[in-house]
């Protein structure tokens, strides 16, 4: 009769506490190693912003330049503006895009929309345009809201750009308004980006008139996520 060899009980044992020992020690490399998708999410919202803004402050269809107007001796008849606060007609596309949601109609049309967020907390009272919803998801799953760059109170008045709102900055540098950035939706943990939230995906970015990004300093997490990049630290 032949005799078939196999493992002993003591050998199965053995091989099992290898195999233990090896996934203890594997496995938190692997979890350590393992992309964050959250902060790839916010690398690539930052980008899109960049580009975003970076294409239309350049586009004198929408945003021509008309600097040469500004100044402390500039004619009060004439178009003080810094980008973006150039807030009179334009047309891209054959669309046209004017007042308080010029910016935020222009950046929404660059995205790839997935769809409206349409809740009551949707800005508000400050969208007189039901059909145009300045919080909205793209198909990339970022929640963008833009309330804050429509009649918001930091913009150019009375012939003068403003001041920005999370530092002191001069009349070149003012800024527009805020864009809110939640990198996955709904989805969790819904924290901001604070020094202190390793895990997070909320963010805000403060957008100049003149084309430059700040992130808030508060969220120095995503500042870190979103690399070095020197349109947020030449500020």
């Amino acid at each position: 009769m032949r005799r078939f060899k196999g493992f002993t009980l003591s050998e199965l044992m053995v091989a099992l506490a290898v195999i233990g020992i090896l996934v203890a020690v594997v496995t938190p490399a692997i979890v350590k190693n393992r992309p964050n998708k959250n902060k790839m999410m916010i690398k690539k919202s930052f980008y899109t912003i960049e580009q975003v803004v970076n294409s239309l402050v350049n586009d004198e269809s929408v945003y021509p330049d008309m600097t040469n107007f500004c100044g402390e001796n500039h004619d009060e008849g004439g178009t003080c503006a810094y980008g973006f606060d150039y807030t009179e007609e334009g047309v891209m596309d054959g669309v046209s895009y004017s007042g308080d949601t010029k910016f935020a109609r222009l950046f929404k049309s660059k995205l790839n929309i997935k769809s409206d967020y349409t809740g009551d907390s949707n800005c508000g009272t400050n969208v007189d345009d039901s059909t145009f919803y300045p919080i909205f998801y793209t198909t990339d799953g970022i929640k963008w809201n833009l309330c804050s760059t429509i009649n918001d109170a930091n913009r150019w008045h009375d012939g003068r750009a403003s001041i920005g709102t999370f530092d002191d900055q001069n009349e070149n540098t003012a800024g527009i308004g805020v864009i809110e950035v939640d990198a996955n939706g709904e989805e969790g943990p819904n924290q901001l980006c604070t020094a202190e939230n390793d895990d997070c995906d909320q963010y805000q970015v403060q957008i100049l008139a003149n084309g430059k990004l700040r992130i808030n300093p508060d969220h120095s997490r995503a500042a870190d996520y979103a690399t070095i990049n020197t349109s947020i630290r030449d500020q």
